[in-house]
């Protein structure tokens, strides 16, 4: 007889207490790879399209992690820049980048894509070659979790990395999706990257999960609660990319 398959594991099962910022940027971050630069250049193009001449937008990143492209991505549009993270370790990160006087080497490497992606199109934007200071100026670091967002709050949002690596269940990537699409206002912009065939992932001897996604399977999740959903395939799907994932997934949407 076959040994029954443990049920999927919920968000509130993992340690995310004990989450390492900085193991996790050596081992995703420290040798940037050409579909992170892609990821960046399209949220800055989203952007720049959304806020359509804007530059006082109220943006929010959600489940941000130790991550620094979203701010970067939009610089340009916002007058106010959010992260809301869950993990006490990540916010403590990004607070301290906040507050360092320069950006280290792999964080150089992506504000200079942002830059180039920023500096043609409709957001046409000269920007410094130091953001550090625009950052601190404009940036707030929230602890709170994706499933307790409000609604309706934020002009725009962006999400890299989030749903599909913080639970093992369908229904919860689904309801933190919905969370993310729902805090925006109506018509406003929302811009986010997905891993796709992801099996978990481990940083620093600690285990965390994922949901195995798809180009249908996220369109089924913004289904309602987003609309003129656009997803972009990056990279070659199949081929694993670092340790347990294939490729990415680009979500380009309108709040609904």
């Amino acid at each position: 007889m076959s040994q029954q398959e443990p049920a999927p594991a919920g968000n509130d099962a993992f340690a995310w207490a004990r989450f390492n910022p900085d193991a996790y940027v050596e081992h995703y971050y420290g040798d940037p790879h050409p579909d992170d630069d892609r990821v960046v250049r399209l949220t800055c193009a989203a952007l720049a399209a959304g806020a359509g001449g804007r530059r006082n937008l109220d943006v929010i990143d959600v489940g941000t992690g130790p991550n620094l492209f979203p701010w970067f991505a939009a610089l340009p549009y916002a007058a106010r820049l959010s992260a809301c993270e869950y993990a006490p370790s990540n916010v403590a990160w990004l607070r301290r980048e906040l507050a360092g006087g320069k950006l280290r080497p792999q964080w150089r490497h992506f504000w200079n894509v942002a830059r180039r992606a920023h500096a043609v199109g409709p957001g046409r934007a000269d920007l410094p070659a130091n953001p550090i200071r625009l950052l601190h100026q404009r940036a707030t670091v929230l602890q709170g979790s994706i499933f307790d967002l409000p609604a309706r709050r934020w002009d725009a949002a962006t999400m890299f990395f989030c749903a599909e690596s913080i639970t093992q269940r369908q229904d919860e990537f689904e309801r933190a999706c919905a969370a993310f699409a729902r805090c925006v206002r109506p018509g406003g912009v929302l811009a986010a990257a997905f891993l796709a065939g992801s099996r978990g992932y481990s940083v620093d001897g600690e285990d965390y999960p994922a949901v195995s996604i798809s180009a249908a399977s996220l369109r089924t999740a913004f289904r309602g609660c987003a609309k003129h959903v656009h997803v972009t395939r990056i990279g070659a799907m199949g081929a694993e990319i670092r340790s347990g994932y294939s490729g990415m997934l680009f979500l380009r949407a309108r709040a609904a």
